[in-house]
Parts: C-alpha cells; structure tokens; sequence
C-alpha cells in the first residue's frame, strides 16, 4: 500500500500556528505526513505511473523526520479532499498512480451527492470527489482524541473554528472558517466504539 508522506497546504506559520499546530521552517508533522506549507500538493512513499497525471503538484521527499506534539491534540491526517472533474478517469488515473484500487466507490450524502472514491494511503484517505471542475485538492480533516478540547485549543491560538457537529462519517467535525487559509480545513474526533 502507498503512504501519503507529505502534503503542501495553502497559508502560513501564523495561520497554521492559529490552529494549534506546532510550526517550524514552514514545516509540521501529523502522524507519517509531513506538511509543508506553500500550495497544495502531495507527496507518496511510492507510486506506480506518473503522478502529473492526477493534474496536482507533486512534494518530492521532505527533510524533517520530527513529531512534536501540538497544542490541538491532532494526531494524525484522517483524510484529504481530492476533486476531480469526472470519477471513472480520475479512479483510474489514481488506480495507476497508487498501485492499489480504491477501498470503496459510493454516494455517501445520498443518490443527491456527489459520488465519491475512498483510497487508504497509510494513515490518511484520499477522498475523490466528483465536482465537475478541474482536479484539485481542496481540503483535509485533522483528527484528535478529543474534539472539545481541540476546538478550545484552537480558539485559544486565536483561530477561526466553528462548534462541532455530527459527521457524515459518524463521530463529531469542527470546521475551519475557509477565508483563514482559503481551503477547506476541518478537525475532527472518531466515532464512538460500541
């Protein structure tokens, strides 16, 4: 299975910082990814063709091997937000690209969403979503242990953070303002085990 190492992200140390991260040099690792800021881009342990061909800047290796912890409680990448204009091509272009075909194809907010692909990449998913526009990445989902006490951590750094709700994908999300760095950015806490 290929890893999601690396992932460029819009902004800069002070809007990220306001998010409870820990930054430095423009750089802060979550779980296996390391995130570099500048635009947004990706970066893989491994690939099986040409990753141009997913239409997204591609992160060569990243230097930084530290883990400090951050002050949100964050503790891995839960998933990326991939857009793509259309999914048959851009399942298969990943297909290629990933060397390992997507875990689950559907349309998780009913026949009235988009249709979407899930591929697991290490810790992350990439979460292809069917927008009709060019391909993009477009968001992430940070998770944490504990969603409140994140969402105070960060409104604590100063940060733009709503209250948390119910997630389609069960547990609890708390969304990012989108103007704090102009891409979708959430935090968000695991379903409870039953």
């Amino acid at each position: 299975m290929p890893n999601l190492t690396r992932l460029g992200l819009p902004g800069d140390e002070q809007s990220w910082a306001a998010l409870g991260f820990t930054v430095t040099d423009g750089r802060f690792r979550v779980g296996q990814v390391e995130c570099v800021l500048g635009e947004p881009a990706w970066g893989f342990d491994e690939t099986h063709a040409d990753p141009d061909t997913l239409g997204v800047p591609y992160l060569d290796s990243a230097a930084s091997e530290s883990g400090a912890a951050h002050p949100n409680g964050v503790t891995i990448v839960d998933h990326v937000v991939y857009w793509v204009p259309e999914l048959d091509s851009a399942v298969t272009d990943l297909t290629a690209v990933l060397g390992v075909p997507p875990r689950r194809r559907f349309f998780p907010r009913g026949p009235e969403g988009p249709e979407m692909a899930f591929y697991r990449v290490g810790e992350p998913f990439i979460e292809a979503v069917t927008s009709g526009l060019p391909p993009a990445l477009v968001g992430v989902a940070f998770m944490t242990a504990d969603l409140d006490a994140a969402v105070a951590a960060i409104r604590a750094a100063g940060g733009p953070i709503g209250d948390p709700k119910p997630a389609v994908q069960g547990g609890r999300i708390a969304g990012v303002w989108r103007g704090h760095v102009n891409w979708g950015v959430a935090f968000m806490e695991p379903k409870p085990r039953s």
